[in-house]
C-alpha cells in the first residue's frame, strides 16, 4: 500500500468510524504496563491494525532494548519513567516525531511533560508516595514528609531502581529536590533493613506492606490506590516536600519500518477513547492520573497533580548508572 494512502487511512481510522485492515507485518509494541492490553485491543478494533505485544517488567524490557542496541526489534516502546526514555532518545534509539501530538488535548500537566526533543510522549502519569499499613502503624503519628521516615528506620520498604523505571524516576527526583549528597545521607538513615529496602518489584513491596514485614513503603501511588480499592488496611501520604511526576511514555524506534502505524498507535493512546480504554485495566496500572482533557481517573484516586515536580530528564539520564549502582551497593541484599 502506498505510504501516503496508508497515512490517510490511518488518520481516518482515528477520527472516523470506518474499518480498515493493513496486510503488512504487524506493529511490534514493547511495554511493561498492564494498560497496554486494553489499549491495544481497542486500537485494533478501531483501526484493523494488528499488534504484536512484548510484555516484560520494566527492568527486563530495558535490558532487552539494551541488548538489541542499534537494531531495536520494536516499533513502539511504552514504559514508565521519562529519564530512561530520554537516555534512549539521546542514544538515537528513539526517533523525534515533531508534531505527532500537536492535536492532542493534553491537560496542563501533560503539556509540561512533553520533552523538547519530542522523541517520546506522556501517555499517563503517576507518582511515588508513602504507603502506610494502618494496623501496623498503630497510634504512632504518620509521617508527613520524606524526612520524617527516619523515625521509622528499618520498617520502610522500597523498590530497587535497577529493576524498576518508576523507582529510578523517584530516586532521581529525590536527589533533584534535596541534593544528591543530602538525599543519599537521608536515605541511608531510612532504608536500614536490607530485607525490605531493595525489593525487586512493586508486587513484592505490596506483599511486605500487607503482611506487616514493613510498616511503611515508598511506593508508586497507583499501587497504593489499588490496595485501598481492595479494602486493604493501607493509606497514602503525599510528602510535604513534593513528589516527582512519573509519566508512562511512548516513543518510536528510529529504525521502525512501520512509522505511520506507530504514529497512529501513539495518537490513539493520546485520545480520550484510548485513555478510557486503559481505565478498564484491573490492578495498579489502571489507577493512573489521566493526561488527556475530559478523562477522569477511577476509584479513590484524587488527581491533584498541579504541584508535582517535572524531572530534569537529562540530568537523571546522565547519572543513571552511578545512582543505580549506589542504591544497589547500599540497599540491595
Amino acid at each position: 500500500m502506498n505510504r501516503y494512502i496508508l497515512s490517510g487511512v490511518l488518520s481516518a481510522c482515528l477520527v472516523g468510524s470506518s474499518f480498515y485492515a493493513y496486510a503488512g507485518e504487524n506493529l511490534v509494541v514493547y511495554s511493561a504496563l498492564d494498560t497496554v492490553d486494553a489499549a491495544t485491543k481497542a486500537f485494533t478494533q478501531k483501526s484493523g491494525l494488528k499488534v504484536d505485544l512484548v510484555r516484560l517488567s520494566t527492568g527486563e524490557l530495558l535490558g532487552k532494548v539494551a541488548a538489541e542496541g542499534d537494531n531495536p526489534q520494536f516499533d513502539v516502546l511504552w514504559v514508565e519513567g521519562s529519564a530512561v526514555m530520554n537516555r534512549l532518545a539521546e542514544q538515537g534509539i528513539l526517533k523525534p516525531e515533531p508534531g505527532l501530538a500537536s492535536k492532542v488535548e493534553y491537560t496542563d500537566l501533560g503539556k509540561r511533560l512533553i520533552p523538547q526533543n519530542e522523541a517520546y510522549f506522556p501517555v499517563t502519569v503517576s507518582t511515588t508516595a508513602i504507603a502506610l499499613n494502618t494496623k501496623k502503624l498503630g497510634q504512632v503519628d504518620e509521617p508527613k514528609s520524606w524526612s520524617e521516615l527516619e523515625k521509622f528506620a528499618g520498617k520502610v520498604a522500597a523498590k530497587d531502581p535497577n529493576l524498576s523505571g518508576p523507582a529510578f524516576q523517584w530516586l532521581a527526583g529525590y536527589f533533584e529536590d534535596k541534593g544528591v549528597e543530602v538525599g543519599k545521607d537521608e536515605l541511608s538513615k531510612i532504608l536500614t533493613n536490607k530485607a525490605i529496602s531493595g525489593i525487586p518489584s512493586g508486587g513484592a513491596v505490596n506483599k511486605a506492606l500487607i503482611t506487616g514485614d514493613a510498616s511503611l513503603a515508598i511506593q508508586q501511588d497507583t499501587s497504593i490506590y489499588a490496595l485501598m480499592d481492595k479494602k486493604e488496611p493501607v493509606s497514602i501520604v503525599y510528602p510535604s516536600e513534593g513528589v516527582v511526576a512519573i509519566p508512562s511514555s511512548a516513543g518510536i524506534a528510529k529504525t521502525s519500518t512501520h512509522e505511520q502505524e506507530a504514529k497512529a498507535f501513539i495518537q490513539f493512546l493520546l485520545s480520550k477513547e484510548g485513555e478510557e480504554a486503559m481505565l478498564t485495566t484491573e490492578g495498579g496500572d489502571g489507577f493512573f492520573a489521566p493526561v488527556i482533557e475530559g478523562v477522569k481517573g477511577k476509584g479513590a484516586r484524587v488527581d491533584n497533580t498541579s504541584s508535582w515536580h517535572i524531572l530534569d530528564d537529562k540530568v537523571a539520564a546522565a547519572n543513571e548508572t552511578e545512582w543505580k549502582q549506589w542504591f544497589r551497593d547500599q540497599f540491595v541484599p
